[in-house]
């Protein structure tokens, strides 16, 4: 059975949390609530894996957009009826400026006929990390093998480090555009990672 997990970002300013998500029309003038994480089991094993996310009670500090979003028709929030089941989870902004994502994935020898056909197929095609060798093994081989291979390195499109990647530039531009809204009529409302946390709905 599929997971799926949405990310909500909030920022804590005076002591009282806020929704910085993004919000749109759509073409019937509705407005809809544009989380930072969308996904599906893929991303929430990203996030068990490779990200600081924790368990947490039913928030009940919500900010007013959020908690709208997570409401239901009968008026109850996400996870509030049911004390054997909890979806709500956390990561804090804190932890997305303790990681450099930026990092590549995998580091070693590859062999220079996937590189090429790699790099002449950007973006369809992945290339296989198993065939990849590391630097001590390359040092290794013998003269005239070492020429089939070269040093590269690679994050898969699809995998866990580009998923939180995204996720991380994701909050990044949610606080920059608040920033760049209340600069100018409220600059003691700037935040900063350490300002936010996202709260995950796991369902």
């Amino acid at each position: 059975m599929s997971t799926n997990v949405i990310g909500y970002t909030e920022a804590r300013i005076d002591g009282k949390w806020y929704c910085i998500d993004f919000f749109q029309y759509d073409i019937t003038g509705h407005i809809h609530h544009i989380p930072c994480l969308d996904g599906q089991s893929m991303v929430y094993t990203a996030l068990q894996w490779d990200c600081d996310m924790e368990c947490i009670p039913v928030p009940t500090d919500l900010s007013a957009q959020v908690r709208a979003s997570c409401t239901g028709r009968d008026g109850k929030l996400i996870g509030e009826d049911d004390p054997h089941w909890n979806p709500w989870h956390q990561v804090t902004g804190s932890w997305f400026g303790s990681v450099d994502l930026d990092q590549p994935e995998y580091c070693g020898f590859f062999p220079r006929e996937d590189i090429t056909y790699h790099l002449s197929n950007p973006g369809t095609n992945e290339m296989n990390e198993n065939n990849m060798i590391s630097v001590q093994t390359y040092h290794e081989l013998p003269d005239e093998e070492k020429k089939a291979y070269q040093y590269y390195e690679y994050t898969s499109p699809w995998g866990n480090r580009a998923i939180l990647r995204a996720f991380k530039n994701n909050v990044l531009a949610r606080i920059k555009a608040w920033n760049d809204e209340v600069t100018l009529c409220k600059p003691e409302w700037r935040i900063i990672l350490p300002d936010v946390r996202v709260l995950l709905v796991v369902s």
